[in-house]
């Protein structure tokens, strides 16, 4: 097993992608599946409405782009995207502009920044003209039609449809060329929507394909175990029910459990893929090392919560803080940072090295149930015989649909 050090975490901050920041714990909508309730959840940190003090959000900052500064590379500028998250971030646009306008004033040579946000579109009737002249990549959340959307209410448990469905129109009548380019719509699927019609509604609607996903499956309660399964609905299930398999095939190719284990099989086994070039030449210098779906702390992100605990990602719970951002200092030990992570890989590898698909795992350690344990389960782990299986429908596969080779290698971004 490979393990990291504090000179892993300082690299990868030195070249950090994206910084993500909870404005805000508010929300003016009630989703009965949303992950960050007690509705179905064992939520570690019980939401208070809290707002990030700007001066949580400036200290970060400051404590990055001194690293930058240190570590700068002459003439050489790299993309950071900055996102915004919730709750509904728009509750605080305020704390929005002041970064972004901080942003601006620092002028930061070696960053090309690019501002993003997901958001319920219940107040961008308000904020459009703003996001459009900021350029942000916007990401809608909408999980289709009327009834598709009735999980999503109001706090007076009316369903926000009608309401977001008129934003959305509007942005679109305001700004199509914005719309058009940077426009993009996040489902959630469950029971009381499918991936078909949500793909014909959008299609129909605005001419784009959303991004569908499943219900979140870790940190249920125990007594909402029964209801969550009658709520949850697979998306490659979904999938499956389609009636017209070759238009979902082209848009959902990796969705679909052909497409998926195909690609993963192609990259970790076949020999014939490779990232780059150093790829290529230590490729046999790392078959020792487990492979789980974890990132290492900051490699792809960083996510400071409202109150200024540090995550590598909105999608860990916050019982796995990293360090504080606090108003006038950062605290963040990357000694620290790595003994942790390596604590709970170690955990997991004796099960990861018996498990047949562990060059290609999906799994995220922060996300299994039990990790704090001793003996921590994962409900990924697969057999030598389950994947011999699966492994001859690839080859099945690969001989019924030979062009599903050369798709993967030209149009998937490993």
């Amino acid at each position: 097993m490979v393990q990291i050090d504090e000179k892993t975490i300082l690299n990868n901050l030195i070249n950090l992608k994206q910084i993500v920041f909870e404005v805000t714990e508010k929300c003016n909508l009630k989703c009965e599946y949303c992950g960050l309730s007690e509705r179905l959840y064992q939520v570690y940190d019980y939401r208070k409405n809290r707002d990030m003090p700007f001066k949580k959000a400036k200290s970060i900052i400051d404590y990055l782009l001194n690293l930058w500064n240190e570590n700068k590379v002459q003439d050489t500028s790299f993309r950071l995207v900055v996102g915004f998250y919730g709750g509904e971030p728009l509750i605080n646009s305020s704390l929005i502009r002041k970064i972004i306008d901080y942003f601006e004033q620092l002028k930061i040579e070696s960053r090309k920044i690019q501002y993003t946000m997901t958001t319920n579109a219940v107040l961008m009737d308000k904020y459009m003209d703003f996001l459009v002249e900021k350029n942000f990549i916007l990401f809608i959340s909408l999980d289709g039609d009327e009834n598709a959307q009735s999980y999503r209410l109001d706090h007076s448990g009316k369903n926000s449809f009608e309401q977001i469905i008129h934003n959305v129109k509007l942005l679109r009548v305001k700004h199509p060329d914005y719309f058009e380019k940077s426009v993009n719509f996040t489902s959630v699927l469950h029971n009381r929507n499918d991936v078909e019609p949500i793909y014909h509604f959008f299609k129909r609607n605005f001419g784009k394909v959303p991004k569908i996903y499943p219900l979140n499956t870790s940190g249920i309660s125990e007594n909402k175990k029964e209801e969550f399964r009658k709520m949850y609905q697979n998306v490659s299930q979904s999938l499956m029910k389609a009636t017209d398999c070759e238009t979902f095939e082209k848009e959902y190719f990796l969705d679909l459990p052909r497409g998926y284990w195909l690609s993963k099989y192609l990259y970790a086994l076949s020999g014939n893929i490779f990232l780059n070039y150093n790829h290529l030449l230590t490729q046999n210098l790392v078959n020792s090392e487990i492979y789980t779906g974890t990132c290492m702390p900051f490699s792809n992100k960083m996510f400071i919560s409202s109150e200024g605990k540090i995550l590598p990602c909105e999608r860990i719970d916050s019982d796995f803080v990293m360090g504080y951002a606090h108003e006038d200092h950062v605290e963040l030990d990357y000694k620290y940072v790595a003994e942790q992570h390596n604590c709970f890989l170690t955990k997991c590898a004796n099960q990861c090295m018996r498990c047949a698909t562990n060059m290609f795992c999906p799994k995220c350690i922060y996300t299994i149930d039990d990790i704090r344990d001793k003996s921590p389960h994962c409900i990924n782990f697969c057999t030598k015989e389950a994947f011999d299986k699966d492994s001859e429908k690839i080859f099945d596969s690969l001989r019924k649909y030979p062009h599903y080779y050369d798709k993967i290698l030209s149009e998937v971004n490993f």
